[in-house]
């Protein structure tokens, strides 16, 4: 298992370092295209490659065409993989178990602390009375008295709270581009996508990275908002004077998911806000290479699922065809006969059973041809058409192996096809 986690750590890692040399390269771009590239890196850490090549697995069981890959697939996947090797040493697991669940605790009673006050401050909120600017009738508006900046709180139904009086500090102008912030984290659902980097956070907090991305998440979100309300035509001057007059008289939301206007470099967020330059979209050659990167992210342990499906089944050296049985030939009947077994340490078989079968008369002629199977033993290596035992390498016997005998009367010597 810590082999499992370790590997999928490094794999993360990778894919998030290359979604950060993508980021650079859109310095230049709209912000939103950077969160969602940040974001695609956090979720990453939910998604296991493992998974995705264990689809490509099933879908070369489901006899989907997959592809010959040359020899140069195994340096990705040493790449991928840097502890091959199974780590046995229980004692150790156990440890780093115990530090992870007093991490992940820690982090999620942090988290649920927050999130009953800003509970706390919705039950104590009221509606807000006054008719406000450019808000939307199905996004619900509250106030309260608590000194917390305008914020968006709540994940899957999301409330605009304000704080009582506000209008009295900031101009029509201001509360006008300062609404237009709020509303872009509402029709962005930055609530929802910050709960799920919450989660990261709380799985992977002992690593460094997944910290690291949560604040490139808060830095483009934000940037992203201020655009969309220089975008919607407020004087970005304007905007930014309310910026301050908030953050002079209110306090920050203490969480992630309960978006306010605060937050990332304030000075660097205003002197791009008081240029009131507009970003420009995508490009569609930037288009079709972020298309690219992602389809190849999903497509690449897919491919290698499929294309590995069956290497590592074994192949017997000797196989030995059962005997069609007399009644079942002349009556012309077929079936199948399904089989576990375990492969010896010498490539015999033994510890035959049968799983599934078409009819009982199928089932011993099926068991004795097995019986006399041969494989190749763990520790021969064969390159070409010689091969030498290892002899600082144990045979080992290999349990759980499956194959299925058909009887079948187009060819009295039936097809073993090996699972």
């Amino acid at each position: 298992m810590l082999t499992e986690i370790v590997n999928h750590l490094w794999q993360s890692t990778l894919v998030a370092a290359a979604l950060a040399a993508l980021a650079a390269m859109l310095r230049d771009e709209a912000a939103h295209t950077r969160y969602w590239l940040w974001w695609a890196a956090s979720v990453k850490f939910l998604v296991p490659f493992s998974l995705l090549a264990l689809f490509g697995h099933v879908l070369g069981e489901a006899g989907v065409p997959r592809l010959e890959l040359a020899s140069w697939p195994v340096t990705i996947d040493v790449l991928a993989q840097p502890m091959p090797e199974a780590v046995t040493w229980t004692p150790l697991a156990l440890a780093l178990l115990g530090v992870w669940a007093l991490g992940f605790l820690a982090v999620i009673g942090i988290w649920a602390m927050r999130a009953l006050k800003a509970r706390a401050l919705l039950r104590e909120s009221a509606s807000y009375a006054a008719v406000l600017p450019r808000v939307a009738n199905s996004l619900e508006v509250r106030t309260c008295e608590s000194l917390i900046e305008p914020a968006l709180v709540g994940i899957v139904r999301p409330v605009l709270l304000l704080p009582r009086g506000i209008t009295e500090h900031l101009s029509q102008a201001q509360l006008g581009a300062v609404l237009e912030h709020e509303l872009a984290h509402w029709r962005r659902r930055d609530n929802l996508t910050a709960a799920a980097h919450m989660l990261v956070e709380a799985v992977f907090w002992f690593h460094p990275l997944v910290w690291w991305i949560g604040a490139r998440l808060v830095e483009e979100r934000e940037r992203a908002c201020d655009e969309a309300v220089v975008r919607a035509g407020h004087d970005g001057r304007t905007y930014a004077e309310g910026i301050l007059n908030v953050c002079e008289r209110y306090v920050a939301s203490a969480l992630k998911c309960a978006a306010g206007i605060s937050g990332a470099d304030l000075k660097r967020r205003v002197v791009e806000i008081g240029r009131n330059r507009l970003m420009s979209e995508l490009s569609m050659q930037k288009k079709i290479l972020l298309g690219t990167v992602a389809l190849g992210t999903l497509l690449v342990p897919i491919i290698f699922g499929a294309a590995a499906q069956g290497a590592d089944d074994p192949r017997p050296m000797v196989r030995i065809n059962p005997d069609y049985p007399t009644e079942a030939l002349a009556a012309g009947r077929e079936g199948e006969v399904q089989l576990e077994f375990t492969i010896a340490a010498n490539g015999a078989t033994k510890d035959i059973v049968v799983v599934d079968s078409s009819s009982p008369e199928f089932e011993a002629p099926a068991v004795a041809a097995l019986m006399k199977w041969r494989y190749m033993p763990t520790n021969v290596e064969c390159v070409g058409t010689a091969c030498t035992t290892n002899a600082n390498v144990p045979a080992l016997e290999r349990p759980g192996m499956r194959t299925e005998l058909r009887f079948q009367l187009a060819d009295v010597n039936p097809e073993a096809e090996a699972e």
